[in-house]
């Protein structure tokens, strides 16, 4: 018997909340990388601000989309099966690619286009997360985490 339209719709915000927690411990991660690589770890090695910057904000997006991909792909999106390598890192790099058009590409042209409305930043980077949190979620559900043949795993 299927389940009803309300435990689906319960089951879709549940595995909503799931991911929204994972975000935030990635956010934390992210914030914690990089104040680590570019207050210590980065401190005496003599590059340019600029590449120090980038250096530090890569790592920190690599070791962020990880995370994330292994707790979306453990406690959210997971079915159970065992994967096997191919298809963890197929799926891991659909993550990043997911991650990285909202994150790297639509978050930045949100506050850009905002901003340049007159919208202080604060408000243009809080609405640029209402865009691209579900927009990731539903990327990461129905491309990401989706099974070759159509299903999700």
């Amino acid at each position: 018997m299927k389940p009803g339209k309300y435990a689906r719709w319960g089951a879709a915000l549940l595995q909503f909340v799931k991911f929204g927690i994972v975000g935030v411990s990635n956010t934390a991660i992210s914030y914690g990388i990089e104040m680590l690589c570019y207050y210590v770890l980065f401190v005496n090695v003599p590059w340019s601000e600029s590449v120090r910057i980038l250096a530090t904000s890569v790592l920190a997006f690599v070791v962020s989309v990880t995370n994330s991909y292994y707790w979306n792909n453990r406690y959210v999106f997971g079915s159970g099966t065992k994967k096997t390598v191919r298809q963890h890192l197929t799926a891991y790099l659909k993550t990043v690619a997911c991650y990285g058009v909202t994150g790297l590409l639509l978050a930045p042209a949100i506050k850009v286009y905002v901003t340049a409305l007159g919208v202080p930043y604060w408000l243009s980077s809080l609405g640029a997360l209402v865009v691209t949190i579900p927009l990731n979620f539903i990327l990461n559900k129905f491309w990401a985490f989706r099974k070759s043949g159509g299903s999700k795993e």
